[in-house]
């Protein structure tokens, strides 16, 4: 009897293993050798991401860094943008006379007046202010480079833009990167904004006053508006400083144009916006767009 179930065993395990072995296969039409059983679900593809996904970074609202800023000087010398005359780097002096003859040709606007590049770093010298032109690819790096080379905690900042006929495009581009304005206010800032137009025309000047929500003035800037011919930025500046209510000890204006200046097109002359300044310790930086 023990060597009859001896003899059984083997013979039971061996068609068992056989079993295992031999299975149908997924279609019913022969078999499939030493296929795996398993119980898992094959893996989803998951989709990538779109480009509206939430998995997207937001923008960094933080003041850059010490080093970022150095990064975007040791930057800006193979950018669009040229520096001209500057209080705070006498060496553009010496070093820029070839730019010296650009910051003293003249043209007519688009109304036949008379209009001067120089005038921009007349009012900037004096007021420790600075010069720029730029492309307009490269509007808001220049804007936060001003801000970041001249502006200290605590500062207050006026935006002050043309609003003529060809400037519209321009402030769409600075609106597009209006995040990156803000990230470079410097802690303990208000801001504030204006714009102008030619000072005979009606409503020719606009001001968002100074804030500690510096999203009133992106807002004001971006705001939908009428563009029309010619400015006048002397009596755009003036009228700036006279009505900002400057609180503190740092104080810039930055003029963002397309235009050089047609003093005909001014009351107030280049002396006049020197004083306004002057009276209330007010850089004036321009920013003028190339076109």
């Amino acid at each position: 009897m023990k060597t009859l179930l001896l003899l059984i065993l083997p013979l039971s395990i061996s068609l068992s293993a056989f079993g295992q072995v031999k299975r149908s296969s997924p279609k019913g039409n022969g078999t499939l050798k030493n296929a795996p059983v398993t119980n898992h679900r094959p893996a989803v593809r998951t989709p990538k991401p779109s480009s509206h996904s939430s998995s997207i970074s937001s923008p960094n609202r933080t003041r850059p860094s010490n080093n970022s800023s150095v990064s975007s000087s040791s930057n800006h010398s193979s950018s669009s943008s040229s520096h001209y005359y500057s209080t705070s780097s006498n060496s553009n002096r010496s070093n820029n006379n070839n730019t010296n003859n650009q910051n003293n040709s003249t043209s007519t606007n688009e109304n036949g007046q008379y209009q001067v590049l120089e005038g921009y770093n007349n009012i900037a010298l004096p007021t420790s202010g600075e010069f720029v032109r730029t492309l307009r690819l490269n509007l808001v790096k220049t804007i936060v480079e001003q801000i970041d080379s001249h502006a200290t905690d605590s500062t207050d900042i006026v935006i002050l833009i043309d609003a003529s006929g060809s400037m519209g495009n321009n402030i769409k581009t600075m609106m597009k990167e209006s995040d990156a304005i803000l990230a470079s206010i410097p802690a303990g800032s208000r801001v504030g904004a204006a714009s102008f137009r030619i000072s005979s025309s009606n409503q020719w000047f606009v001001l968002s006053d100074l804030s500690e929500d510096h999203w009133n003035a992106i807002d004001f800037i971006g705001k939908k508006r009428g563009y029309h011919s010619s400015e006048s930025h002397y009596d755009a500046i003036v009228q700036t400083v006279h009505s900002s209510s400057w609180k503190n000890n740092n104080r810039m204006i930055i003029t963002i144009t397309d235009e050089y200046i047609a003093p005909v097109e001014n009351q107030n002359s280049a002396a006049d916006a020197i004083g306004a300044a002057a009276s209330e310790n007010v850089e004036l930086h321009t920013i003028l767009i190339a076109f």
